[in-house]
């Protein structure tokens, strides 16, 4: 037994009106657009404060590197922005305060040297495709509320009711959650989002997770990853990439019809449109895909290993660039991991650099011939030493399983 937490991501339909024929105030589509608006503009504001400010040092030369941007300097400022700006009052207090929460991570990733953070920029709304805004749950002000008819309804704090479906599952874990006397399962903070132009809140919960109990041999395993294929197992078995033809062909069809007709237009709208509901075809299609892989894993292992591979570097290669975007190994990589630790299954992490797929799994000798992007199509090879022979990836997935049960101090099953 462990506390976990999980995201809901339920839809939810505003509507244009205000308040419903039993008067009851609703989160109309108006208020959340305004509370979209107040959250880019306490951002923008902020961030054009901090460099206006650090342009003023630079001027008398002082040291902008050791300006740290923290919580006290920027509730200061926006208690400024809210009596200069009366506006701000239609937005709850959290849903304000998180604008420069999200600014401080972003300065914190800048700042980080293991990360290649780019400096923060203005969310202005032509660069901005995704627009939302959080709202924390203080005192149960976000909570699943039954309406005058008896219909369950999402409430938000400051913005009334919203209409909202989810699966049957999903649905009682939320009512669970918003009974104050059920403490197996407690609302965090609900995140509102605006996704081609479809409303959509996601709650973050944190409830007791039971893991399964899984009666029946279970094995340890190691997973490269690739692009050819998604995951090679060290067992043999091998998981291959999504056939995604028929979507990329759809996207590509609905692109080339907005590049041919003026944006704005009736034809241009609905290739649009039709472009988003492919795009989210795409996207439904694989995140199923990965998450039965996953549970397929986690049921039946005991011990991940699998290797931190540096996937954004992928992307720089032409041959390699669409395949990584199309199908996202990161993204599996991070269902996995959040699976197994929730299953309490053993997950090890590689490092980047280790060469997995030089080494022999059988004398343990390197082989730096097959080293080198220009060397990728030699997908067997025999090693100059014992005169094994090798599937590349395979290989590599042996290797890895070993590595990560040196890092732990055990061995094969």
């Amino acid at each position: 037994m462990k506390v976990v937490n999980k995201a809901i991501k339920v839809r939810i339909y505003p509507t244009k009106a205000d308040r419903n024929d039993d008067g009851e105030k609703k989160a109309n589509i108006g208020k959340i657009e305004s509370n979209f608006g107040i959250y880019r503009f306490i951002y923008d504001e902020t961030l054009i404060f901090i460099n206006n400010f650090k342009n003023l040092l630079l001027q008398y030369g002082y040291n902008v590197e050791k300006i740290i941007v923290n919580h006290s300097s920027c509730n200061l400022f926006l208690k400024m922005l809210r009596h200069d700006f009366k506006f701000l009052e239609k937005a709850e207090s959290s849903s304000r305060q998180q604008a420069q929460k999200d600014l401080i991570n972003a300065f914190n990733r800048y700042y980080n040297p293991n990360l290649n953070s780019e400096y923060p920029i203005l969310k202005t709304r032509k660069n901005t495709k995704k627009f939302s805004f959080r709202i924390i749950n203080n005192n149960n002000n976000v909570r699943i509320n039954k309406d005058k008819n008896g219909f369950d309804k999402i409430k938000l704090a400051k913005l009334g009711i919203v209409k909202f479906k989810t699966s049957k599952k999903y649905h009682e874990i939320l009512l669970r959650g918003s009974d104050t006397n059920d403490e197996s399962v407690k609302i965090k903070h609900v995140t509102v989002k605006k996704e081609n132009n479809i409303y959509y809140a996601i709650f973050n919960i944190e409830k007791i997770h039971v893991p399964e109990t899984i009666i029946g041999p279970k094995q340890q395993v190691g997973i490269d990853i690739g692009c050819g294929k998604l995951a090679v197992f060290s067992n043999g078995q091998e998981i291959p990439n999504l056939d995604l033809t028929r979507e990329t062909d759809q996207i590509i069809k609905y692109q080339k019809t907005m590049n041919n007709h003026q944006p704005g237009s009736i034809r241009y709208q609905e290739a649009q449109r039709l472009l988003n509901k492919w795009w989210k075809k795409l996207l439904n299609k694989r995140n199923d895909y990965y998450n039965k892989i996953v549970h397929y894993i986690v049921k039946n292992s005991s011990f991940v290993a699998v290797q931190n591979e540096n996937i954004i570097s992928w992307k720089t290669d032409k041959d390699l660039s669409h395949s990584i975007q199309l199908n996202a190994p990161r993204d599996f990589l991070n269902k996995l991991e959040q699976k197994c630790k929730q299953e309490n299954i053993t997950f090890v992490k590689i490092y980047k650099y280790y060469p997995s797929t030089q080494i022999c799994s059988k004398c343990q000798k390197r082989n730096k011939k097959i080293s080198g992007k220009q060397n990728l199509h030699i997908r067997n090879w025999e090693c100059p030493h014992c005169h094994t022979h090798h599937h590349r990836d395979r290989n590599a997935a042996i290797n890895i399983l070993n590595k990560g049960l040196q890092i732990v101090g055990t061995t094969v099953q």
